[in-house]
C-alpha cells in the first residue's frame, strides 16, 4: 500500500514473515505480505514489517511512531532492526548460495526495542515484532494491527496480522542449550573490576537475556576458562573458587560459587557446565589457576604446567570432590557436567585419554561433554558424551549415539545451519527441525558475548567490528550487543534461534498427539532433512510450523 501527500512522498509499508532479512537497498515489494499465522498458548510468535520512504524532496528522517492494537498488543514488543557493518560475511571461499549476500556491507541484525524510527528517502527499513501469547488465552483468532504514523507529512498506515491461537499449550523446553558466557569480556567492555558489585549486576543482566533467548545451561568458571587464549597469554581472571595454599596444602573457598549458583537459579538456569579442566587445542597444559600462597596472591598453574603433571593432578583430585559437594549443596545436584578439553583432534587422542583418566574416577558419575567431531573418540569409549559439529553429526546420528548434542562455530558454512549475520533467516531457524529429527538433546555455541579479537589479545567494539577483527565470519563471536546501561541487546540471530527452539517444543507436543513418525513425515515432506540437507526456502519452515501446530490439537 502507498500514500502520496502534497510533499510528494510515498510511504510503502506492509507486514512480512519472521524469516525476512531486509537490506537497505531492497524494495519492499520483493517481500511477500504476511497476513495470518497460528500459535499455541504460551507460544512466542515473531513477524516483521518492511517500509521505505521515497519522493522528490530530500529531507531528514521523519519521526515515525509505531504502535500495535488488539488483544495481544499488551504482550507485544516492537523492535527496529538496525543495520550493522559486515566486513567478512564468511571465510574466503567457504560458502554456498544460501546467504543474503556475499558482499561486505550493512546488514540487518541488532534488535533495538523502540516505538519510534526515522525513515529516510531511499533506504528500506525493517521492523520486528515479538508476541508472547499468554497460556490463559482462549482458542480463537486475534487480529493484531500495526500502525505507523509519520508526523504530519504522511497519513497513518496500518496492516493487520491474524493470529489464530489454538487449543493447545506449548510444553516447556527440554533441549539443553548453552552459548559460552564470557565474564571477562563484560568486565573489560564496561571497565569494571571482575566480581565487583557492578560486574555482578551486568552479568545478571546479560544472563537474563540469555535465558530469555532459550539458554538454560551456563558455563561456570571455577577457574578462568582456557578458551580462545594465545598460548603463553592470559585472559583476565574470572575464577569462582578461592584457593589457599599453606605449607603445601590446599584449601578452598566457595562463596563466589555460591553467589553464582544463586544468581543462576534466580535467572532460570537448569544446568551448569563446569569450565574445561585442561587447555584447548591439544590438552597439553593446565588452565590459569590463581591462589593465595603463604599470604601472597599469585598464579600457581598455567601454560608452564603439564596437563597431567603430578602437581596439577594432585590439585584437581583434592579440589574436585569438594566442588561436587558444593554444587549439590548449592542446588545443582545431578544438574551439572564437566569438560576435559575443547575440540581435541585425532593427534591429541593420547593426551585427551591421559587427562580424562587422571580424574575420571572422581567425575565419571556425571556427564563429560566435549566438542569434537571424531567418531573414533566415542567408539573407543574415550568420550561418553560427544558434541560433534553439525557437519559431522549425521555419523553420530546414524550410530544412534544416546544423549547427543551438536554444535557449530566459524567453519560450518556450507550446506548446514549456522547463524552468521549474512546467512538467510530460514537457514538459522532450520536447526530446530534438524535437531528434533535427529533426536538431539542439547546444543552448544561458543560465543554469546565474546568481545575480544583472535586469541583474546584486545577488546573490539561489537557495534563496528562484528567479525572479531577478521577472526571469524560476522556474527559468530556474539549474539547480543552490550547496551550503555549494562544490559544486553538481542539480535535477529538470537530471535531466530529462539524460534527454532519453539519449533522443537511444538514438535514434541505434536509427537505426543500424533506420534513421532508423523512429525518426521511432516519434516521430510519435500525430502529427508538432516544436518547437511534442508529445503532452502522460508515457505517450507512457515508451512511446517503451521502443520505442526495443527497436529498439536488433532484428535487421536
Amino acid at each position: 500500500m502507498a500514500v502520496t501527500t502534497e510533499k510528494h512522498y510515498e510511504f510503502n509499508f506492509h507486514l512480512t514473515s519472521p524469516l525476512t532479512k531486509v537490506m537497505p537497498d531492497d524494495h519492499p515489494a520483493s517481500f511477500p505480505v504476511y497476513e495470518r499465522t497460528s500459535a499455541l498458548r504460551g507460544d512466542r510468535v515473531y513477524f516483521g514489517a518492511v517500509l521505505d520512504l521515497h519522493g522528490t524532496e530530500q529531507r531528514p528522517g521523519l519521526r515515525t511512531e509505531i504502535s500495535v492494537q488488539g488483544e495481544l498488543a499488551p504482550f507485544t514488543k516492537i523492535y527496529a532492526v538496525d543495520l550493522v557493518p559486515v566486513r567478512m560475511p564468511h571465510n574466503p571461499g567457504k560458502c554456498d548460495d544460501d546467504y543474503v549476500s556475499h558482499k561486505a556491507g550493512l546488514y540487518p541484525d541488532l534488535l533495538r526495542e523502540t516505538k519510534t524510527i526515522y525513515p529516510i528517502l531511499g533506504v528500506t527499513q525493517q521492523l520486528y515484532f515479538e508476541v508472547n501469547v499468554p497460556k490463559s488465552f482462549a482458542a480463537g483468532t486475534y487480529p493484531l494491527t500495526v500502525t505507523v504514523a509519520a508526523e504530519k507529512y504522511i497519513e497513518p498506515m496500518s496492516a493487520t496480522l491474524e493470529i489464530e491461537v489454538l487449543a493447545a499449550t506449548i510444553p516447556a523446553q527440554e533441549t539443553l542449550y548453552t552459548q559460552w558466557f564470557h565474564y571477562d569480556c563484560l568486565a573489560s567492555y564496561y571497565n569494571v573490576p571482575v566480581f565487583s558489585k557492578r560486574h555482578w549486576e551486568i552479568v545478571e543482566n546479560f544472563l537474563k537475556m540469555a535465558v530469555k533467548t532459550g539458554i538454560n545451561t551456563l558455563l561456570t568458571p571455577i577457574f578462568t576458562p582456557p578458551l580462545d587464549t594465545l598460548v603463553g597469554g592470559e585472559r583476565p581472571t574470572v575464577q569462582l573458587i578461592d584457593v589457599t595454599v599453606e605449607g603445601g596444602e590446599y584449601s578452598f573457598g566457595f562463596e563466589k560459587l555460591k553467589r553464582f549458583c544463586k544468581m543462576a537459579k534466580r535467572c532460570g538456569i537448569k544446568e551448569l557446565e563446569i569450565s574445561h579442566l585442561f587447555t584447548q587445542w591439544g590438552v597439553e597444559h593446565a588452565p590459569k589457576v590463581m591462589a593465595t600462597v603463604d599470604g601472597e596472591y599469585k598464579k600457581i598453574f598455567g601454560w608452564e604446567t603439564a596437563a597431567t603433571g603430578e602437581a596439577y593432578v594432585k590439585f584437581l583430585r583434592t579440589m574436585l570432590p569438594q566442588l561436587k559437594e558444593k554444587l549439590d549443596e548449592f542446588g545443582y545436584r545431578d544438574h551439572y557436567f564437566f569438560h576435559i578439553s575443547d575440540e581435541p583432534g585425532a593427534a591429541h587422542l593420547d593426551n585427551y585419554r591421559a587427562a580424562r583418566d587422571s580424574v575420571i574416577d572422581i567425575i565419571g558419575d556425571h556427564p563429560i561433554r566435549d566438542a569434537l567431531s571424531h567418531y573414533e573418540f566415542y567408539e573407543q569409549g574415550i568420550v561418553s558424551h560427544p558434541i560433534p559439529t553439525v557437519t559431522s553429526a549425521d555419523t553420530f546420528v546414524e550410530h544412534n549415539v544416546p544423549d547427543l548434542w551438536v554444535y557449530y562455530c566459524c567453519v560450518q558454512a556450507v550446506d548446514c545451519s549456522n547463524r552468521f549475520i549474512a546467512m538467510t533467516a530460514h537457514r538459522a531457524r532450520i536447526i530446530g527441525a534438524q535437531m528434533y529429527r535427529a533426536n538431539v538433546k542439547g546444543f552448544l555455541q561458543w560465543g554469546y558475548n565474546f568481545y575480544y579479537n583472535r586469541y583474546s589479545r584486545e577488546m573490539i567494539n561489537p557495534y563496528t567490528v562484528t567479525d572479531g577483527d577478521y577472526f571469524v565470519p560476522a556474527g559468530d563471536a556474539f549474539s547480543v550487543y552490550p547496551a550503555n546501561d549494562g544490559t544486553a541487546i538481542p539480535s535477529l540471530r538470537s530471535a531466530l534461534f529462539e524460534q527454532a527452539l519453539f519449533d522443537m517444543r511444538a514438535m514434541r507436543l505434536a509427537e505426543k498427539v500424533c506420534g513421532r513418525e508423523a512429525v518426521i513425515e511432516a519434516i521430510d515432506q519435500y525430502g529427508k532433512v538432516d544436518f547437511r540437507h534442508y529445503p532452502k526456502t522460508p515457505e517450507y519452515l512457515l508451512g511446517l510450523r503451521e502443520k505442526i501446530n495443527r497436529m498439536c490439537v488433532k484428535k487421536k
